[in-house]
């Protein structure tokens, strides 16, 4: 239990700590209660040893944290809601899950964020617009005569696993292996079941060792893939300690691949359900990049941070005492109605469609937003001009998580 009262007392309504809350979907409409009756809303959690947390709904207040890193750590505490039973949890796997970027506070963060941020520079995006478009091409004509398909597995998680495969220089064998080790960490029904215990800490060793092997050839033999920047950078004199080449390795392969596949396929479905936006697009292809944005808000893909108060503070008049987990939930920032006018609706022509949460805010906006907008742009410029009547034929299947918003099975025609 917190140490301070809640002022927003409206009892123990919703469990957003329990991936079952979201097995069809993100609860906007538990969201739209919080935001309306208990913007700064004290959570009781289910686990034994955690001690609850406050939920952020408003779109306002989670810019303001964002950007408050000296108030409210990532790295006190972890960037994850709960980082696991540390009476069982593996030291390997949560050293590199607290090491890495999005754990990182300043001025740590700004180091090793330098470090690869010139791979990610509008220039540097640029330079992957024509194979990148290539890629989308080739995928779309291997499904013109395959009638029925799953549009997540054929399509969406092939283009952006391409992408950062190639930015990485990992070798085409290695790839189907990675998508699968990814696939089953962030899957929450595998997580939280204490059965699976070794099961998921063999995964992460899977997947660390991978990243490792790659940082030790690209030190022999450099290249001018990202891996080789990583591993031949020196902070402070030295090499990277091990944990942060896991966490990085780790962060790329899941923020690098999963956000961007998530809101392709929930696009997607979007414009199957709103027929109507869909005509306007596939009339006025123009309109992408506006509804590139509408679909970052639409879907948000990652539905929440944590972060943890360094010391007493206060959010909309709710005393917040240090120590007290603070974690934002960006879905319900992005139905904000003060922000959002008609939020519930997809409207692919929305004028301020750029003020989603979808990569985050202030010293963590996510580093490839450029490059998850453009793939997502790219493809759908692509996919209407060459399907335009491309549909959906079953209900889509959603992944079992409470943090990552993504669907794993979504069947269509072309």
């Amino acid at each position: 239990m917190s140490k301070a009262k809640p002022v927003y007392d409206i009892g123990q309504i919703c469990e957003l700590d329990k991936w079952e809350t979201f097995i069809d979907g993100q609860p906007f409409d538990i969201f739209k209660k919080l935001r309306k009756e208990a913007p700064v809303y004290w959570h009781e959690e289910s686990l034994d040893f955690e001690p609850g947390f406050w939920a952020l709904t408003k779109h306002e207040d989670i810019i303001k944290v964002s950007k408050d890193p000296i108030t409210f750590s990532s790295a006190v505490g972890g960037h994850l809601m709960s980082m696991g039973d540390p009476d069982v949890v593996d030291p390997t796997a949560m050293a590199a899950i607290i090491g890495n970027m999005i754990g990182m506070d300043p001025p740590d963060h700004q180091i090793y964020r330098k470090m690869v941020a010139p791979r990610f520079t509008p220039k540097a995006i640029k330079s992957l617009e024509v194979d990148m478009r290539m890629k989308i091409r080739e995928l779309l004509d291997k499904v013109s005569d395959i009638g029925e398909f799953n549009f997540v597995t054929e399509i969406a998680e092939q283009l952006p696993l391409w992408v950062l495969c190639e930015m990485m220089g990992i070798e085409e064998s290695q790839r189907p292996k990675i998508r699968d080790l990814v696939n089953n960490l962030i899957d929450a029904s595998i997580q939280q079941d204490p059965n699976n215990s070794m099961q998921i800490w063999f995964h992460y060793m899977e997947l660390f060792k991978m990243g490792r092997d790659m940082i030790e050839e690209r030190r022999k033999n450099p290249t001018d893939d990202l891996m080789s920047v990583v591993a031949n950078t020196k902070v402070e004199g030295g090499e990277l300690p091990p944990e942060l080449l896991d966490g990085f390795f780790l962060l790329m392969v899941i923020a690098g691949n999963e956000t961007t596949r998530n809101t392709i396929t929930g696009g997607l479905l979007a414009l199957s359900e709103n027929p109507e936006e869909r005509e306007k697009l596939i009339k006025d292809l123009s309109l992408i990049p506006n509804a590139t944005d509408e679909m970052l808000r639409w879907v948000t893909s990652v539905i929440y941070f944590r972060r943890t108060a360094t010391k007493d503070t206060s959010i909309r008049g709710q005393e917040i005492r240090a120590g007290d987990k603070v974690v934002m939930w960006y879905g319900s920032a992005n139905r904000d109605e003060d922000v959002f006018e008609d939020g519930h609706l997809f409207k692919i022509e929305r004028k301020n469609a750029k003020k989603h949460l979808a990569f985050g805010a202030g010293e963590h906006l996510c580093l490839g937003n450029r490059l998850g907008q453009m793939q997502i742009r790219m493809l759908f410029e692509e996919l209407l001009q060459r399907y335009p009547n491309i549909s959906v034929t079953g209900k889509p299947t959603r992944i079992p998580s409470n943090f990552l918003s993504g669907i794993s099975e979504l069947k269509v025609r072309v």
